[in-house]
């Protein structure tokens, strides 16, 4: 699929801005974030796909099915909107999980001569961001710290792709990852102080 240069760059930009928003959002936990990431999404279905970035595009379409779950999620009245800690047992579980799907995401592209370029880089950034999505929506603190390792990839990768716009999003979660562990920590500390 091809995308006109104008094109590409007026849903690269504009999925930039609507992902800062959704991030800021969150970290601040307004529910109406989770549609920000949804349409976000959409766009970056598209540039993905445009690139042979297969993983990346799928990444993409499974971050707009949890857009829809984190709507839903966090619209229900109940004590499941409380953050959370894991505990050290479930940290193990979730990190064997992004490894080993990183490994089997790597050799499906390798075994299948998915076109594409940093199988690797995708496979890895793909599989982390699953899991800190997952953390997010169940509204684990420690999900930051997921974000954060996978961004630091994705800086890299998105430059090297030739998506600069993409390469500063992520640099800027960097730092809004900061600013939402600082948040949901304040927030956790309160919850503690409320029982």
């Amino acid at each position: 699929m091809n995308l006109s240069p104008d094109l590409a760059f007026l849903l690269e930009w504009s999925a930039v801005a609507l992902n800062i928003g959704f991030t800021i959002l969150i970290a601040i936990e307004r529910r109406i974030g989770w549609l920000l990431g949804f349409v976000a999404s959409a766009f970056g279905v598209l540039l993905y796909v445009a690139q042979d970035a297969w993983l990346m595009a799928a990444l993409n379409a499974f971050y707009a099915g949890m857009g829809a779950y984190g709507w839903w999620s966090w619209g229900r009245a109940s004590e499941d909107q409380r953050i959370i800690t894991f505990g050290r047992r479930m940290h193990v579980l979730l990190v064997s999980i992004a490894l080993v799907s990183t490994v089997v995401l790597f050799f499906l592209m390798q075994h299948f001569e998915v076109p594409g370029k940093y199988h690797g880089m995708e496979s890895f950034i793909t599989a982390s961001a699953m899991v800190a999505t997952w953390m997010m929506s169940k509204k684990a603190l420690e999900n930051w710290f997921y974000w954060t390792l996978g961004d630091l990839v994705a800086v890299l990768y998105n430059h090297w792709l030739g998506y600069e716009g993409y390469a500063l999003l992520n640099g800027i979660y960097i730092a809004l990852a900061v600013a939402g562990f600082i948040s949901w920590s304040r927030k956790l500390k309160g919850q503690g102080q409320e029982q």
